[in-house]
Formats: C-alpha cells, structure tokens, sequence
C-alpha cells in the first residue's frame, strides 16, 4: 500500500468514525439514543440526506449551518470529525505494535467525547468513564492475560482514589467524574504511567488558566478564577501522552526516584 493511500484511507475512515464520536458528545449529556433516530439537525430535527453526511465536507458545503433551517450545526461534529481524522493519521504511522496501536485508537474513542463534554458542560458522564474502565481492563486482559488484568485493576484504583478523595472533601476543585475517567485512565496505562498523566494534565491545566486568565479583561480576571475549570481535557492530553510515548514515563518517574531519594 503506497503512503498517499495510506493517508487517504486513514483520513476517511477516522472522519467516518469521527462522525460517530461527535454523536457520542451531542448525545450523551442529553440521554439520547446513539443509535436513533438517525443524523439529524439539532435544532429543526429534520434527518440529514446522504449527501449532507459526507464527513467535514458536508459542513464545509452548508458553510457550518443546517440547509433548511440556517441555524449553526454544533460545533462537536466537525471537531469531532477533523480530530479524529488526523489521529488515524497519526495512528497509521505510529512505530509501535498492533496491541499499542489498538490501544490509542480505543483510549481516544473514548477521550475525544469525553474532552468535548467536558468543555460544554463541566461534566464527564459515567456511561463513558465506566465504559473506559472496562474497556482499559478487558483490552489489558486480552493482550497480557492475568497479569494484564492486575496490573490494569491495580492502575484504575490508584487512578480513582487520590482524586476521589478529593472531590469528595473539595468539590470544587474537581468532580467524581474527573476521579473515574482517571480510573480508566490508569486501566489503560498501568499504574506506574500515571506519573506522567498528573503531571502532564496538572502543568498544561495550570498553564491554560493562566493564559485564559491574561486573555480576558482586567476587570473579569477575580471573577474567572472563581469558576471551576473543566479538567478532564488536561487529563485526556496526560493519558495520551503515557500511552503514546512510554519513553517520557521511565524518564519521568527516575527523576521522582532521584528527587525523592
């Protein structure tokens, strides 16, 4: 297979699945079906013909709205879209193994909706943390059997009680959301990458406060910093990196052995 189909077929087939994952976000918040009725506006509810299912140019022809109505089309669909194809992209020339690939494209399934519900409503929904537990612990179990599974449970509880503990006692500062969807987390990565995943989501969320911060007004910036940022994003970046790029974990974690001997 040549690159250039390569790329091609990666960048169809992920803006088809990335139409699914941009339902999935739409969706769930709502407690709607996924599976019906079929794509459809969210506004005027009329079902969307073939050719307005095209991914990305579909929303590129209609100029981001709907055709019939005029009114906006939500913007998790072509993010949805554009995302996931590119990380197919990303996937079909990762150098690992088919189990680490598999891996990624699971792990991101589940992430991509999760970071676009986070953001719209300050929520992760437990039908999609539960369901990135299970998947983390099943995928680890098939791969590597009875130690996959134990090294896969060991990495949901480590992930799920710190921050539990933590909404439960500062509500504020993070949800029980954020404590599951770690849980999966660590299902999928194990619990020695978590390290990377803290430290990975703590930083880029500190620096992102930051910048919102400094990019809004003089007279907004008391008010901003006593609202609740979402931080399941930053935890979705943190868990790709530790399973796309192990190499980062075993540096990280022997300069905490270091630090702390």
């Amino acid at each position: 297979m040549t690159t250039l189909l390569i790329v091609l077929s990666a960048l169809a087939a992920g803006g088809i699945w990335g139409s699914f994952l941009g339902v999935l976000a739409v969706r769930v918040p709502q407690g709607l079906s996924i599976a019906t009725p079929g794509s459809r506006c969210d506004h005027c509810l009329i079902p969307l013909r073939l050719s307005e299912l095209l991914p990305l140019l579909s929303w590129v022809r209609s100029r981001g709205r709907c055709r019939r109505c005029g009114h906006s089309i939500l913007p998790e669909i072509p993010i949805s879209e554009f995302a996931t194809s590119f990380f197919f992209l990303f996937v079909a020339f990762y150098p690992g193994t088919l189990a680490e690939r598999v891996a990624l494209l699971l792990f991101f399934s589940l992430a991509l909706p999760l970071t676009l519900i986070d953001v719209r409503h300050h929520r992760l929904p437990h039908l999609l943390t539960f369901s990135g537990i299970a998947a983390g612990i099943v995928f680890s179990s098939i791969t590597m059997g009875g130690k996959g599974l134990l090294v896969s449970g060991e990495g949901a509880l480590i992930g799920f009680i710190p921050v539990a503990l933590v909404a439960l006692f500062y509500s504020r500062g993070m949800g029980m959301g954020d404590a599951f969807w770690l849980a999966a987390i660590g299902a999928f990565t194990g619990p020695r990458n978590l390290s990377l995943v803290l430290l990975a989501a703590s930083s880029t969320g500190i620096l992102a406060a930051v910048g919102v911060h400094y990019l809004n007004p003089p007279d907004k910036r008391g008010a901003l910093f006593g609202k609740a940022m979402p931080f399941g994003p930053f935890l979705s970046l943190g868990g790709f990196l530790a399973l796309a790029f192990p190499d980062l974990v075993h540096v990280i974690n022997s300069h905490i052995l270091e630090i702390s001997l």
